[in-house]
């Protein structure tokens, strides 16, 4: 993105979107919240007045009609009801869309235009609905003017731009009278009223008075917009219509007649060609007077660097529409150095440079140099600096200075994804390289015979490893992101599903502060979508069928997330029918997943984990939501493929649990080493329950398989070598046995080997290559001394 502002703007529009999103949700159970109702409102405005920034004034107009929605909410003239909700989310999903195609274009969709505008009557018909009952919204293109105020209006302007007027209606042309009032926060809304009169098709006058009689300069607000502009356009209605298409909910139209010229040109002189030439003393005419109105604020006002801001961004302004763009620079330089001095002097000077070159300004004539700015002042070393307030497309400051300097911005940096594990890759490698150490330590004192050096390298091993670890948990911290970045996404789907169902649903969302790694948090939203999903449409009944089985009419859906030693469980429950497991056998049979002696052999909790298998579905049809039997099956995969697993409770007419166990974190992973089959093999510490060293004669077996009870539980035994197809190695007869045990799936599993090695943190690489395929191993990884160790697939073994 060649766009540095765009590049900020995107991110940021899109919290500014998902803020909304979830304060409308909220809204929608709570209306009279005003605290959130101004949350929201203050963000759709922040998101308005931002994207005033760009070239992309469909998606501002379509902010802006939101805007005016809830503004209407706000002021409890409107009373927000499901369907404005539906309708706001398809402006805010609209907006999110446009948003993702400036980031790939730098420009919106070549039909946001229509799409803006069919976006825009749909909101705006709530108003209309509200104000004047079923009536139809009337467009102000359409309002008749009332003929006293066409004539007052008209009388605005001089007898030379009437007789132009005239003139182009005896030459049969078009010729429009435009009443424009903008609205007061018109600055901060991406709008430019000035530029936009300027820039009429065919523009042959514009005259500008003040909306309201002039305040007493102590009241008076330079950061409001306080205009109105009359203009007359050589063109049809239509033609300034289109022109001002993004703000006719202000501008009054008239398609004027020679008849209502006559006696205002009674007395004019010769007739001009109409069309933009005669529109340069105008144009300055308009500029003196704003430059004026700076000139008087700041002369009766105290330092102030809201006041000195705006001055630079109506002469930045003005030198846009002016094409004198070397005021600019001069305007930037003189409010810095007015904010450095605390004195407005510097503005002011520039000001009445200014006005005395628009007093002798000639639009033909090349542009003189620019004012110069005060030469600035060396500052004192620990002097403090004022900067001018952010603006907004308008060059306007904030809109509400007590609320600026109330809320302090957030200190945050925003890292580009890639840094973060870049870093996590060298803290890897880091790791790798300590782990050697030990191997050092161990072959100064049996090769080389010094005990003293093997010391030495092992305390610098601890401090090492602890500066590791320190630096780990530091670069993870910055990894590891809520699973609110991941549950924010539901209470939208969940109304979404539920309304489409006809089925009413109450969510509650705990735990969203949990963090986990943040390439699990990316992967989890799929899974919890499945399930999310599955549950609305198989397990939550409709109101009827609740209330017939004693039940609240509306369901209970709860998206847990908690952390548990070194994992990160997510539950999703509900209170709906719950599965039956008899069912759940019976569909398993019908679409082939298990035999029907397999089916008679299995108990109600693990007949309800059939729903996991490949290709099974208990629904009737197949539909958006459900039937294609792959959702559950990718929720395994899923979760399994990260080292996770799942599990599935459920108890019929009363609701099921599907709860999620995944790891903390992917990126270093703990290893033991052991001896076994020959070799030296790594086993993840997150499958080892314990070790334990057993006698011989504590082994049984019971028909084909080892086993051995410990504190009163039956461990199924399976041997290493046996596994791997490699020969054991011989033992004592009162060799105790080496034990792992394990938990696979949810079961206690042992695995017996020849002796357990030291633990460690490795950087876990996955098999590639010829032995991409090899059966029982999850990866390998590099030891400290330079040889490579696998790492055994416990789940595919046992």
């Amino acid at each position: 993105m060649t766009n540095p502002l765009l590049a900020r703007f995107i991110p940021e529009a899109r919290d500014l979107l998902e803020s909304s999103s979830s304060g409308l949700l909220a809204l929608e159970k709570a209306p009279d919240d005003a605290r959130t109702v101004n949350e929201v409102f203050r963000a759709v405005h922040t998101l308005k007045g931002s994207s005033g920034l760009f070239d992309a004034p469909a998606l501002t107009k379509l902010i802006h009609v939101a805007e005016d929605l809830l503004g209407a909410v706000r002021a409890d003239k409107l009373a927000l009801n499901p369907d404005i909700v539906d309708d706001l989310f398809a402006a805010f999903d609209q907006v999110g869309a446009w948003i993702g195609y400036m980031e790939e274009t730098e420009v919106l969709p070549p039909d946001a235009d229509k799409v803006s505008g069919t976006l825009s009557r749909l909101l705006r018909g709530h108003l209309a609905v509200e104000n004047s009952g079923d009536a139809a919204p009337q467009t102000p293109a359409a309002t008749a003017v009332d003929p006293s105020a066409r004539a007052k209006w008209l009388a605005l302007f001089e007898a030379e731009a009437l007789a132009d007027a005239r003139a182009a209606l005896e030459k049969g042309r078009p010729v429009t009278l435009i009443r424009y009032a903008p609205a007061a926060n018109a600055f901060f809304c991406g709008s430019d009223p000035l530029n936009l009169v300027l820039n009429t098709p065919r523009l042959i006058a514009v005259e500008q008075q003040p909306a309201q009689p002039r305040k007493p300069l102590a009241e008076f607000e330079p950061y409001q917009c306080d205009m109105v502009f009359t203009a007359l356009a050589g063109e049809s209605e239509d033609e300034v219509a289109a022109h001002l298409r993004y703000e006719m909910e202000l501008v009054t139209l008239c398609a004027l007649r020679p008849e209502h010229l006559a006696a205002e040109t009674a007395e004019a002189g010769p007739a001009a060609e109409a069309g933009p030439a005669a529109t340069a003393p105008r144009h300055v005419a308009l500029a003196r007077t704003i430059v004026a109105n700076q000139i008087r604020a700041l002369s009766g006002a105290d330092y102030a660097a809201e006041g000195v801001s705006a001055a630079a961004s109506a002469v930045a302004r003005l030198a846009a529409s002016l094409r004198r763009l070397d005021w600019a620079g001069a305007a930037i330089a003189a409010a810095n150095e007015a904010n450095a001095q605390a004195s407005t002097a510097p503005a002011l000077a520039l000001l009445r440079q200014i006005d005395a070159d628009l007093a002798t300004f000639d639009q033909t004539a090349q542009p003189a140099a620019a004012p110069a700015a005060p030469a600035p002042a060396p500052a004192a070393p620990n002097a403090p600096r004022h900067e001018p307030p952010p603006q907004t497309a308008a060059g306007a400051a904030p809109a509400d200075k007590r609320e600026t300097a109330k809320h302090e911005p957030k200190k945050t940096l925003r890292v580009d994804q890639g840094k973060i594990d870049l870093l996590m890759n060298l803290i890897g490698e880091m790791i790798v390289s300590k782990n050697s150490l030990p191997f050092l330590a161990k072959r100064a004192e049996d090769v080389y015979g010094s005990r003293e050096m093997s010391r030495e390298i092992k305390d610098q091993y601890a401090i090492i490893d602890r500066l590791a670890q320190e630096m780990q948990a530091a670069i993870m911290a910055v990894r590891m992101l809520p699973v609110s970045d991941v549950f924010d996404r539901f209470p939208r789907l969940v109304r979404d599903v539920a309304r489409r169902l006809g089925k009413e649903v109450e969510l509650a969302v705990e735990g969203e502060d949990t963090a986990a790694d943040k390439t699990i948090i990316e992967a989890l939203g799929d899974p919890l979508l499945h399930i999310v999903r599955n549950s609305l449409d198989h397990g939550v009944e409709s109101a009827e069928e609740r209330r017939a089985a004693q039940k609240p009419a509306v369901a209970a859906l709860a998206l847990r997330a908690y952390q548990e030693a070194d994992s990160v469980i997510i539950e999703v429950e509900d209170d709906g029918r719950g599965v039956d497991p008899a069912r759940i056998r019976a569909a398993a049979i019908e679409k082939g997943v298990i035999t029907p002696e397999r089916a008679a052999q299995l108990s109600d909790a693990d007949s309800v984990n059939l729903i996991f298998a490949p290709g099974f579905s208990t629904a009737q049809q197949v539909s958006d939501l459900s039937g294609r039997g792959v959702g559950m099956d990718v929720v395994r995969t899923t979760i399994e493929g990260f080292g996770g697993r799942v599990h599935v409770a459920s108890t019929p007419g009363k609701g099921t649990l599907t709860r999620l166990i995944l790891p903390l974190s992917m990126a270093v992973t703990r290893i033991m080493i052991i001896d076994g089959a020959g070799g030296e093999y790594g086993v993840p510490m997150d499958m080892i329950v314990e070790t334990v060293r057993i006698d011989r004669a504590r082994i049984h077996r019971v028909k084909q398989s080892e086993a051995f009870i410990l504190r009163d539980q039956l461990i199924p035994l399976a041997r290493l070598a046996d596994l791997l197809g490699q020969p054991a190695r011989a033992k004592a007869e009162d060799e105790p046995e080496a034990v792992l045990v394990c938990r696979v799936k949810g079961r206690m599993l042992g695995m017996v080997i020849d002796d357990f090695r030291i633990g460690m943190d490795v950087v876990l690489k996955p098999m590639e290559g010829i032995v991409a395929g090899a059966r029982g191993f999850s990866g390998t990884t590099l030891l400290g001394d330079g040889r490579v160790l696998l790492v055994l697939d416990l789940k595919e073994l046992l």
